[in-house]
């Protein structure tokens, strides 16, 4: 009998347990179908904010277990509401407490950064490992509960996090904090932020909250480590895609290479948080700001941004890095305006923002002396001075290259006063490059000074009216080995004899420009191909008496030729383009105001792949079809067609289009 009433008992019990499984899926389904998003918020809540959100069914059923749990606790013989309840419950204390109103629910899920404490607990109560619910009627024993699991995930997440960042030191900033929701469109991933305060503020981790202490004033706080790191995990992306965001030197975090300790958080947060910055004034004189926002302008205008305020001055002229590429020139006519006291700050400044050259227009010979007495640092510190248009003479010269006893680069333009004697008495061993233009007084003596003074020249430039063949035949086997860059512009009474001293005493150059040299022949260049095979650039514009000829003559022995220049060589045609195309080293080309070059040349150019810059402006027979054939040049990173006629809006939109990476100069 007794057996009989257990084996009844079973029975019951597992038709009434078959049926509220049987039940509570019919009410899960149906309540899923009516308030969708309900679980699947409470799900996203429930994870913890390091670890990856796992996504919820799109049928909205549960498993199995959770079924056979909420029916032995009783869930079926609840209304429709409580299954609703009943899955909420598996929930951990930090999203029973976060608030889930349907409005809420509208919205993509998101990772929370702290559980809310406004909002009342879920009336499901909290799963507990053994599988039974234990309903929490202190609120101070469950905010208790709530800290210590917070503690916990933020332990989980610096560990995760940790290793993260030696994966990639690139700390992305906190724009998608949300889980869900992919990027904007138009913002594809790895695109830098537009340069705005705004923006430089959020990738150094500052954020700016949409309430401040006045009404309508934004407020400025400082993120900490933590919620930099939980930035950088829900932005998304490998590694490697974000530092696909290189070169944006701002995108690196500032803290990036400082370890992170897993020790007690307040003392995380007493090192790595920065001082907190509470208006737009004190982020406009943050240091760690400024040298951000700087980097998004260019050396010529920083010169304007130092003079805004001393705390912009001093962090521009902190870093040599700011100023790369400048030549500070001084206008001594301004100068000797100023107190002594003044000149000497601002020579010193020139140290400060690590300047090693230094350029002086209309200097005298008095502006010489100051720069000896007011600049005694330029004795070691200036490696280049440039003299423009100035009236300094032969003793204003020596007292100054005396003074400058690291000088190793000079450059006088323009100054009328300076003799060759001057040259013979200041030149010393040491300057390797010199540059010497519009002096009306430096003839073929000057060269010769230059010749026998400088054994290690390695550049050479002049620009002179008067020099002949003569002053080439200065230049001995001294120079044969150092001097490698040459450049003889405007030389007007240059000939073919003077090309044969060049190629005789320098048969080393890799550099020789001869722009200007209107008597330069077919002759010449054939001398400079067959001797000068080193050249890696040529410049023989502005030579009218140059053909297609010798054009045949580079084209055959100049093998490392990497650049060309043939602007105003009138006589060129299509074959002697022909000719070029054959030279598989070039890979700058300029043929400005060839007026004989046609759409039959540029078929030629066409199959030049090697091909880099290229520059046609000013040919008036190329037209809009043949122009088009330069697609075909897929490495070609510049293209210069000013004031050619048979260019078109339409012809310079289908270049770009099929020419992205080039840039096209209209």
């Amino acid at each position: 009998m007794s057996s009989i009433s257990a084996q009844g008992v079973v029975e019951r019990a597992s038709a009434e347990l078959s049926k509220r499984i049987n039940g509570l899926g019919l009410r899960s389904k149906h309540h899923h179908s009516s308030t969708s998003g309900g679980a699947g918020g409470a799900g996203d809540a429930a994870s913890p904010a390091g670890a990856t959100p796992t996504p919820a069914a799109p049928s909205g059923k549960t498993s199995v277990m959770e079924r056979v749990t909420n029916a032995l606790c009783g869930g079926g013989n609840s209304n429709s509401n409580s299954g609703s309840n009943s899955s909420n419950s598996n929930t951990s204390s930090a999203a029973a407490t976060a608030a889930t109103s349907p409005a809420s629910n509208a919205n993509p899920p998101q990772t929370p950064d702290k559980p809310s404490r406004g909002s009342s607990p879920s009336p499901g109560g909290i799963t507990m490992p053994g599988g039974q619910s234990q309903v929490q009627n202190s609120t101070h024993h469950l905010l208790q509960q709530q800290q210590q699991q917070q503690q916990h995930m933020q332990l989980q997440q610096s560990q995760q996090q940790h290793l993260q960042l030696q994966a990639s030191t690139l700390i992305n900033s906190n724009h998608h904090v949300m889980v869900g929701p992919v990027p904007p469109t138009g913002m594809p991933l790895g695109a830098p932020p537009t340069p705005t305060v705004k923006s430089i503020a959020k990738q150094m981790n500052i954020t700016i909250p949409g309430g401040g202490v006045n009404p309508g004033s934004p407020t400025f706080s400082t993120m900490g480590m933590v919620a930099a790191q939980k930035a950088a995990a829900s932005a998304g992306g490998t590694p490697l895609q974000l530092r696909k965001q290189l070169p944006n030197p701002h995108l690196h975090h500032p803290y990036g290479s400082m370890g992170i300790s897993t020790a007690s958080p307040l003392i995380m947060q007493h090192q790595l948080h920065p001082p907190p910055i509470h208006s737009i004034e004190q982020l406009m004189l943050d240091v760690r700001f400024l040298s951000r926002f700087f980097q998004y302008f260019s050396p010529y205008e920083r010169r304007i941004l130092a003079q805004v305020c001393i705390k912009w001055r001093d962090t521009l002229y902190r870093s040599p890095r700011y100023w790369s590429g400048l030549l500070p020139t001084l206008q001594c006519r301004e100068l000797r305006q100023m107190p002594g006291c003044d000149r000497g700050k601002l020579y010193n400044s020139l140290i400060r923002r690590g300047f090693h050259a230094l350029g002086l227009v209309g200097a005298s010979d008095e502006d010489a002396l100051d720069v000896v007495h007011s600049f005694p640092l330029a004795a070691k510190h200036v490696h280049s001075l440039s003299l423009r248009c100035s009236s300094i003479s032969d003793r204003g010269l020596e007292t100054l290259l005396d003074h400058l006893q690291s000088l190793f680069e000079l450059e006088l333009a323009g100054c009328n006063e300076v003799t060759e004697a001057g040259l013979w008495a200041c030149l010393t061993p040491r300057i390797v490059s010199l540059s010497l233009a519009d002096c009306i007084n430096i003839a073929d003596e000057a060269v010769g000074a230059v010749a026998q003074l400088l054994p290690s020249l390695y550049e050479f430039s002049l620009q002179a009216y008067h020099v002949t063949d003569a002053a080439l035949g200065y230049f001995s086997p001294k120079q044969s080995h150092s001097l490698s860059i040459l450049r003889l512009q405007s030389c007007w009474e240059l000939t073919n004899h003077g090309i044969v001293n060049i190629v005789h005493s320098l048969p080393h150059l890799t550099v020789l420009s001869l722009s200007g040299c209107s008597k330069l022949t077919d002759d010449g260049v054939e001398l400079i191909a067959e001797n000068l095979q080193k050249l890696r650039a040529l410049d023989l514009s502005w030579c009218p008496r140059i053909t297609d000829a010798s054009l045949e003559y580079i084209a055959c022995d100049l093998n490392q030729l990497e650049e060309l220049t043939l602007d105003r060589c009138v006589h060129i045609t299509d074959i002697g383009v022909g000719y070029i195309s054959t030279m598989l080293s070039l890979t700058a080309l300029f043929l400005r105001w060839c007026s004989q070059v046609r759409d039959f040349g540029l078929q030629h150019l066409c199959s030049m792949r090697n091909l880099q810059v290229l520059s046609l402006a000013g040919c008036p027979l190329l037209t809009s079809s043949g122009l088009s054939s330069l697609i075909q040049l897929r490495h070609l990173q510049e293209l210069e067609l000013t004031n050619c006629p048979g260019a078109s809006h339409e012809l310079f939109d289908y270049l770009k289009e099929h020419l992205p990476r080039c840039l096209i100069i209209e």
